[in-house]
């Protein structure tokens, strides 16, 4: 077995399940101590609520964390963000132009302030206003000049705004290609509206946990045949079963 990169969501992919959580918490230990396995944390989480999460529950620590929806990446040992990859999606992007164009839509209400990052502006909304009215928000910020993507999640209650070239899949993406992990030596495990990127951007072996989002089972069910794979497990159990499905987890 050679060293790999094994990339999770927390809520809802990883975290839920304690007793699954704790013995992929033992093999993954086993795998880093033995091969040098990197485990990064990919969340929508600032990091006040990361740091809350992990007071909560047995996380193994990560040697990277990429939080609020890929706009921070952070090494083990440092809370201060990645620069480079902050300078790259600096480019194009005005959090307070955003913020002042958002209010012209009152049905998106600002998630407080623990939500909001310098690279993220993040909403509560309800499905039905955020799908009539996302293409016209959509359309002001980029007549403005402003390079921006939408995220989405928990169908359609979630929104980030986000610069155009940050998500969960390119932040993985510039950490695969930095460190030099192959596709086949990737794992990317995820539930919601927020790991699609993930799953489309980096070539790896995809883990869709059971109880995934129903945005991400549609996504599943409508693209073309990948590397992935969807568990009949939920959470961590999920996990492991897509681990021993890609042959990296043998069964006893």
């Amino acid at each position: 077995m050679a060293k790999f990169l094994f990339v999770t969501d927390l809520d809802y992919t990883l975290v839920g399940d304690d007793v699954a959580l704790e013995n992929l918490n033992r093999w993954l230990s086993e795998q880093r101590r033995t091969y040098g396995t990197v485990i990064c944390y990919a969340t929508g989480r600032s990091l006040p609520l990361y740091q809350q999460l992990i007071a909560e529950k047995e996380l193994l620590e990560p040697d990277i964390l990429v939080l609020s929806v890929g706009t921070e990446i952070y090494y083990q040992g440092s809370y201060t963000p990645d620069t480079d990859w902050t300078a790259k999606l600096l480019e194009g992007w005005n959090r307070q132009q955003v913020v002042e164009v958002g209010r012209q839509f009152p049905t998106f209400v600002l998630q407080p302030p623990v939500e909001q990052t310098p690279l993220k502006v993040s909403y509560y909304t309800k499905p039905d206003d955020l799908y009539t009215l996302l293409p016209q928000l959509e359309a002001i910020l980029k007549s403005q000049g402003l390079a921006i993507q939408m995220v989405d999640c928990a169908g359609g209650t979630y929104l980030d705004i986000l610069p155009q070239r940050a998500n969960k899949g390119l932040a993985v993406l510039f950490l695969q290609q930095r460190l030099g992990f192959t596709g086949d030596r990737t794992i990317i495990c995820g539930d919601s509206g927020n790991d699609l990127s993930m799953f489309q951007s980096v070539p790896s072996c995809g883990i869709i946990v059971g109880n995934a989002q129903p945005e991400v089972l549609e996504w599943h069910e409508n693209s073309p045949p990948g590397k992935r794979y969807l568990a009949k497990s939920h959470l961590a159990a999920g996990i492991l079963e897509g681990l021993e499905y890609f042959g990296f987890l043998r069964s006893n």
